[in-house]
């Protein structure tokens, strides 16, 4: 794996795994468990100047997803119950959102970073 040198990077796998799907039975309540790990983030930037395809690690705990990696990076996130993620990673003045789903060990979705003017998605694999 690369080390990660750019925020867009960061934030688009920071969302990639904090999604675990609904899974809530009648009576109960959706477990934000079931996607508790380590998780392998591969990002691929789409539109401006971030020209670099990333890779690098989030752990989920309790459906919260935190940074696995070496870089001062703060990552929160939110899961709803049927599966959607949102989530926000900053880095220095850098801030960027990601938003995707989780279905089964792999999840995905979408990036983007206002001050770098660029976008991208994202894609992420359980280890």
């Amino acid at each position: 794996m690369r080390t990660l040198r750019h925020v867009p990077a960061v934030a688009a796998i920071c969302m990639a795994f904090a999604v675990p799907p609904a899974t809530a039975q009648s009576g109960n309540a959706p477990d934000t468990t079931i996607h508790d790990g380590i998780w392998r983030v591969a990002t691929e930037p789409v539109t401006g100047p971030c020209s670099k395809r990333m890779e690098f690690k989030l752990a989920v705990e309790d459906g919260q997803i935190s940074y696995a990696g070496v870089w001062p990076v703060d990552a929160s996130g939110t899961i709803n119950p049927v599966g959607l993620v949102t989530i926000r990673v900053v880095r220095g003045e850098e801030t960027v959102s990601a938003k995707g789903l989780v279905r089964g060990d792999t999840a995905s979705g979408d990036w983007v970073s206002p001050a770098k003017n660029c976008s991208g998605s994202w894609i992420a694999r359980k280890a």
